[in-house]
C-alpha cells in the first residue's frame, strides 16, 4: 500500500529513531526504501528490526540527497509513497491520516501533516512568531513571512491592514519568489509549495527532484512542486517531530546563500515567472542587505553582494559553467 523512501547520510542513530516510529505506525508500510550515501556504510544489521510485514530495503548512493530521493522513488514498489527525511519521527496516526485523505481526495497529488520544529522558547511549533516591525518590513521588502496570523495580536491601522490583506489573499509566493505563508486557521490548507520532508504523495512518472541542487538539496522542494504544478495540502491534526540534526547541517548564513541561488535558478528556469519577479528579488535582497549593514555582518554582506551580482549578470550558481566551483 504504501512505500517509505529516506535518504540518509551519517546519522545512523537519528535513521533507527525515524524507523521505531515508522514501525509503530497504525498503517505499516509494505516496504521502506534506505538510500544511504554515509561514509561508512551500514549493513541492515545496523539497523533497529522492522517487523514481519514490512520489507526494508537498503541501496547505497553518492551523496546527493534529490538523487537519492528519485533513486528511492523509482526502487518504490507502491503508487503511494511517503518521503521523510532521516530526523523525523511521526505520530502513530501519521501514514494512516495521510492514505485516507490520498484516496477519498483522488484529484491531490500530496499531502502532508504539521511539522513541528524547536522554536526560541524551546517548544513544538509549526510556525514563527513575527514581531509587528518585521511583518511590517518583510512585507514591503517581499520577504519571506511564515506565521500564523490568526493567532498574532492586534496591532495599529498599518499593522492590521497589512494582516488583513496578506489572510484575504490566502497563503501564496511574493513577487520576489519568497514564501508567505500566514493562513494555518483551518484543519486543512493548501499551500503552493512546502517541505516534502514529510510528505505522502503519489508516485511520479519523471524525476520529482533536480539533482543541480548539489548535496543538500536545499531549494529542492520548492522546485519540485512548482515544476509539478500542485499544491500541497497540512493536515493540522496529524504532526511529525523535525530534530534537525547537526550532521550535514550548514550554517544559516552559508544556508541563505544555497536557498536564494536555488529561488534564482528556479525563477530562471520556471515559465510561471518572468524578469519582473527577478527585479522584485534583487529588491528583496536589499532588504535583506539593511539590517546586515547596520550589524556590519560582513559574511552576510558578502552573500548578499555576490547574489545581486549573479542576479543582475544572469550568473546563477547552478549554471553548469558554475557547478565546479560549489564547495560540497
Amino acid at each position: 500500500m504504501i512505500s517509505v523512501v529516506i535518504p540518509t547520510r551519517n546519522r545512523l542513530e537519528s535513521l533507527n529513531r525515524v524507523l521505531d516510529s515508522l514501525y509503530k505506525q497504525t498503517l505499516k508500510p509494505k516496504e521502506i526504501i534506505i538510500i544511504d550515501s554515509s561514509d561508512q556504510a551500514f549493513t541492515t544489521k545496523d539497523l533497529i528490526t522492522p517487523p514481519n510485514t514490512i520489507n526494508l530495503i537498503l541501496e547505497r548512493s553518492t551523496p546527493s540527497v534529490c538523487e537519492q530521493r528519485n533513486i528511492g522513488i523509482k526502487l518504490s514498489s507502491n503508487s503511494i509513497i511517503l518521503l521523510s527525511d532521516d530526523d523525523l519521527v511521526f505520530e502513530e496516526e501519521y501514514t494512516l491520516t495521510l492514505y485516507d485523505y490520498l484516496k477519498k481526495n483522488p484529484s491531490k497529488k500530496a499531502a502532508s501533516g504539521i511539522i513541528l520544529e524547536k522554536n526560541t522558547k524551546d517548544e513544538w511549533a509549526y510556525a514563527n512568531e513575527i514581531s509587528d516591525i518585521k511583518l511590517i518590513y518583510n512585507w514591503f521588502f517581499g520577504l519571506s513571512i511564515f506565521s500564523d496570523l490568526s493567532k498574532s495580536k492586534r496591532g495599529n491601522i498599518l499593522v492590521n491592514r497589512i494582516k488583513t490583506k496578506l489572510s484575504n489573499k490566502g497563503n501564496q509566493i511574493s513577487k520576489a519568489g519568497w514564501p508567505i505563508f500566514v493562513n494555518w486557521n483551518k484543519d486543512e490548507n493548501d499551500f503552493p509549495f512546502f517541505s516534502l520532508m514529510g510528505a505522502m504523495i503519489r508516485k511520479p512518472e519523471e524525476d520529482l527532484f533536480d539533482p543541480v541542487f548539489i548535496f543538500n538539496g536545499i531549494g529542492d522542494n520548492y522546485d519540485a512542486c512548482i515544476k509539478l504544478g500542485f499544491n500541497i495540502t497540512i493536515l493540522k491534526k496529524i504532526k511529525a517531530f523535525h530534530y534537525k540534526e547537526i550532521t550535514n547541517r550548514i550554517n544559516p548564513k552559508e544556508g541563505f546563500y544555497y536557498r536564494t541561488s536555488a529561488l534564482h535558478y528556479i525563477l530562471l528556469n520556471n515559465s510561471n515567472f518572468s524578469s519582473s519577479n527577478r527585479l522584485f528579488l534583487l529588491w528583496s535582497l536589499i532588504g535583506v542587505l539593511i539590517p546586515n549593514f547596520l550589524k556590519i555582518d560582513t559574511e552576510m554582506i558578502k552573500y548578499n553582494l555576490i547574489l545581486i551580482f549573479r542576479i543582475l549578470f544572469k550568473k546563477n550558481l547552478y549554471q553548469k559553467e558554475n557547478l565546479n566551483n560549489i564547495n560540497t
